[in-house]
């Protein structure tokens, strides 16, 4: 059975908060901290108001929250400017605990351990109405233009909560988004049963990617990473071979995950005709990648680019959480308090191998 949750006010009680749940007491700060970057190579932990839950809405307590590259870009300025709005609000990979409903609001129940759809759907525009939620005219995201969970409070829209069993530990809860842009991308390349499956990158994004793609029934899966530390953590996430160099090699479907132009180029000629690029990192703003264009005409190939995570992705991932058929709990290697952020992005930077997923624990 889980404990109630409590969160220690940093002042005196009699200027705290005090909200009753049931026969839970929730007693939780006026004055809370976020992580904030204004985009300058320097993120700072900031006291702010305690955000309230406005009708609609849920006030979540984060139980840890992810740091990955896309932090890193965020943190310097590398990101697309059309996606982040600064000061920015750090915490885009998180789960937490709700402790609070908005007007109107009276599910997911008080206590209930959540994860949350990141991008936020209008619903009225063309994209959102044909289920691409992920482009929605509209953009807005969590940890990109609206306040991230790398904080002691958030408040997200009640619609968009899921549910974690009791079954899905909190290591794996908390990567249900870099789970989801999986999903959106497998989605997109439907990989066949019997493929030959190429990895670049070793990675969070490349080791879900490996464990996702074993539930294809894949002929193999190779991983080509950096360097041979992230050996065993990559055969933990099911890649069979690791290799830490380019080979002769030709695959069905390349999962191009390092957001390397390089690696981009190279892979075209990996493919075998009709076989699926899908791209999945990010090389950073306005990089480009030569191609023969030749080969991808007269090897009828698919290049395709993945972005987010729709609902439908969110769905999908959190039964695959929840019927336990996804369990990435071992990809959780390294973890800081939140007030140890500076730490946590020293070691996403040059931590050695094995190196997973880093999470700042926050509740």
């Amino acid at each position: 059975m889980r404990k109630s949750y409590f969160i220690i006010p940093r002042k005196p009680l009699a200027t705290a908060q005090v909200r009753h749940a049931g026969s839970l007491l929730v007693v939780f700060p006026l004055i809370m901290k976020s992580l904030i970057t204004s985009g300058d190579g320097t993120a700072k932990l900031v006291e702010i108001a305690d955000p309230i839950a406005g009708p609609g809405e849920l006030l979540v307590a984060p139980i840890a929250a992810g740091i990955c590259g896309t932090d890193l870009e965020i943190i310097s300025g590398d990101g697309d400017p059309a996606f982040v709005k600064y000061p920015a609000s750090l915490g885009h990979e998180w789960a937490g605990k709700v402790i609070g409903h908005g007007p109107g609001v009276n599910a997911p129940a008080i206590g209930s351990r959540i994860v949350v759809t990141g991008i936020i759907p209008c619903q009225e525009c063309f994209e959102c109405k044909n289920g691409d939620t992920n482009r929605c005219l509209i953009y807005d995201e969590i940890g990109f233009t609206r306040p991230g969970a790398a904080a002691d409070l958030i408040t997200v829209p009640a619609w968009l909560a899921h549910e974690v069993g009791d079954n899905v530990s909190d290591e794996s809860a908390v990567l249900a988004e870099p789970t989801a842009v999986v999903t959106q991308a497998f989605m997109k390349a439907d990989p066949k049963a019997g493929a030959k499956i190429l990895i670049i990158g070793d990675g969070t994004i490349a080791l879900i990617a490996a464990t996702m793609a074993k539930t294809y029934k894949p002929e193999l899966i190779h991983m080509l990473g950096l360097k041979d530390g992230q050996n065993e953590i990559a055969k933990t996430a099911g890649a069979d071979k690791f290799l830490t160099a380019p080979t002769q090699d030709k695959y069905d479907l390349i999962i191009e995950a390092a957001g390397s132009p390089d690696r981009i180029s190279t892979a075209v000629g990996q493919l075998v005709r009709g076989g699926t690029l899908l791209l999945l990192g990010y090389p950073g703003h306005q990089r480009t990648a030569a191609i023969v264009v030749d080969d991808v005409i007269n090897g009828d190939l698919n290049i395709i680019g993945s972005f987010g995570s729709s609902l439908a992705a969110w769905a999908k991932t959190v039964e695959m959480f929840n019927s336990g058929k996804l369990d990435l709990g071992y990809l959780v290697t390294h973890k800081f308090k939140l007030s140890e952020f500076s730490e946590a992005i020293a070691a996403l930077k040059s931590a050695p191998a094995p190196r997973g997923k880093i999470a700042l624990i926050i509740n």
